[in-house]
């Protein structure tokens, strides 16, 4: 593969010309003309997407292997045809109650060929009340339809689950999802919180200074991460749409529809008062209990972030919270 620390996913006209050669040396034959979607030189930044040099792989471990046919299959993906697809939104009613049903057909797989069953799996997941039919209904507007059978279910609505390093490295990624402005989503849509490669250092910077943790396989706030939480929530510099529309004036540039010092007024602008107004907060200050010290029997054991210790001024007992992984309360 070529250079693997590009978060571009796009190429230039000059490696298309390249890419009939290395289908034809990774075993592919794709009629032409080849799909266009992912030529935009305008996209590439320090360096085009990944793709396979053609060499053949030799000598690698079987983890190495797995990322490597990851690449080949998205590189096929990329010039094969659109897939094809025909979907159903329908709306019921009773009278009193509206019913919503969603139904699809494939017309032609396309890219979606290359990995059929791991594609059909991430739908499932996405579209769980989507059926998949091999011919759609023929319903017009006003039809009266028969009631078959009803059924009556129960469920309970579930948290979100905390996240993991890899789910966290993906919502940074996929932030401009969560954003509501639809013009701020579009610009965030490829760029999120950080770059490949930098939002692994920015998780791991945060848990450094002890903003977060990690919890066996979750990562969760700290104590002290949690009180810069309730300070910085409401404000714009916590919310991610402020990214996308940064990313919007940044277009707005590069189209030179924006001089770029107006940009920087508004930036250095920002920061001025961000910072006045997190300076003129004072966090609301969390009242600890205390515990006898099994060392001197005085009540001043006090817990701290890392530690807990004993506050009398002629005792040293102290324990590190976290044993073994553990974290003591």
């Amino acid at each position: 593969m070529n250079y693997p620390r590009t978060g571009s996913r796009y190429i230039s006209e000059d490696v298309f010309e390249e890419v009939p050669a290395l289908l034809r040396k990774i075993g592919e034959t794709i009629e032409t003309p080849l799909n266009r979607h992912s030529v935009n030189k305008a996209k590439i930044t320090d360096h085009h997407a990944i793709i396979p040099t053609g060499e053949t792989p030799s000598g690698i471990s079987a983890d190495e292997t797995t990322i490597y046919q990851m690449v080949v299959n998205r590189f096929i993906e990329a010039f094969l045809p659109d897939s094809e697809e025909e979907r159903m939104l329908v709306q019921f009613t009773d009278g009193a109650n509206s019913f919503t049903w969603k139904a699809c057909r494939q017309i032609s797989l396309g890219w979606k060929a290359v990995q059929k069953e791991q594609v059909t799996d991430v739908e499932k997941k996405e579209n769980d009340n989507e059926q998949v039919l091999p011919s759609l209904p023929d319903l017009t507007e006003g039809e009266v339809l028969p009631l078959v059978s009803t059924d009556i279910t129960e469920h309970k609505t579930k948290p979100k689950p905390l996240y993991t390093e890899a789910t966290l490295l993906s919502a940074m990624e996929n932030a401009g999802k969560e954003v509501e402005d639809a013009e701020s989503k579009k610009a965030m849509a490829e760029c999120g919180i950080g770059t490949p490669a930098t939002r692994a250092n920015i998780i791991e910077k945060l848990i450094l200074r002890d903003y977060i943790r990690r919890d066996k396989k979750a990562i969760i706030p700290t104590e002290k991460g949690l009180v810069v939480y309730e300070i910085v929530k409401d404000k714009k510099i916590a919310n991610a749409e402020m990214t996308g529309s940064w990313e919007l004036a940044l277009a707005a540039i590069e189209a030179g529809q924006m001089p770029p010092e107006k940009f920087a007024q508004g930036i250095n602008s920002y920061v001025g008062t961000i910072c006045e107004e997190l300076l003129s907060l004072a966090p609301k200050q969390k009242s600890y209990p205390t515990y006898r010290c099994p060392k001197c029997s005085n009540e001043s054991v006090g817990i701290y972030a890392k530690v807990a210790k004993c506050r009398h001024e002629s005792c040293d007992f102290h324990v590190f919270r976290e044993v073994c992984g553990t974290l003591l309360t």
